[in-house]
């Protein structure tokens, strides 16, 4: 089994939760004890945090460049970034490895097709949900993306920031949460994809009757997928 190279720390709530998952699958494709072989890069979220913030986005790729080549150089052999957002960066910072990076709206995407939609609600940052990136992976597969409201998107983004990645889950913020599928589902939304992987940590399926593609989860099971390929 190839060695997974993690960037995580974005935030480290669900990069430790990435690392379960990862293992899980593994233990569970490969049976015993066996589980997956891993290196973790974890960003300083402050850090990020700050440089995006002035506004330079050269400065935000170069923490997970950097995270990326250290891990290639200390043997990872596939790389996966823990969170939806940074694949902002993804077609960029692939280029520039000589290991795979296992792409998360990819694998969502894939997932969704498999359900057999092609009309999703899309939840996440409020660059996840604005930003073509996510979209454009999706609509290769013929996925229509449905995004909230302005006000929703504030919501969100505002919740992930100042709650989530802080580990903080509320009640209240579930329920606006529902809210927001439910409207994204009258809209016709068949299934919401939980693009910020904090969000699967608030919202899990029994909170809900509608179909949810839990990104965090898809994403751990594609990089396991990977790394068991023979080349």
């Amino acid at each position: 089994m190839k060695t997974i190279g993690m960037i995580g720390g974005t935030g480290w709530v669900s990069t430790a939760e990435y690392y379960r998952e990862i293992n899980r699958e593994a233990a569970r494709l490969r049976g015993g004890a066996w589980t997956a072989p891993c290196i973790l890069w974890s960003l300083d979220f402050g850090e990020l945090d700050a440089r995006k913030r002035t506004g330079s986005p050269e400065r935000v790729y170069a923490l997970f460049r950097e995270a990326a080549l250290g891990l290639e150089a200390a043997g990872a052999e596939l790389a996966i970034m823990c969170a939806n957002t940074p694949h902002l960066y993804a077609d960029r910072l692939e280029a520039e490895l000589s290991m795979p990076l296992v792409h998360i709206a990819a694998a969502t995407a894939a997932a969704i097709r498999e359900r057999g939609m092609t009309r999703v609600g899309l939840l996440g940052t409020r660059t996840t949900m604005e930003e073509n990136f996510y979209h454009t992976h999706l609509a290769r597969a013929g996925i229509e993306a449905l995004i909230p409201t302005e006000a929703d998107m504030g919501f969100i983004d505002h919740a992930i920031f100042n709650e989530m990645v802080r580990e903080e889950f509320k009640s209240g913020t579930r329920e606006r949460f529902l809210k927001i599928m439910g409207d994204l589902a009258a809209r016709g939304a068949e299934g919401i994809v939980l693009g910020c992987t904090e969000i699967p940590l608030l919202v899990l399926p029994e909170h809900t009757d509608l179909v949810l593609f839990n990104t965090l989860e898809i994403h751990a099971r594609a990089a396991v997928t990977a790394a068991l390929q023979t080349d």
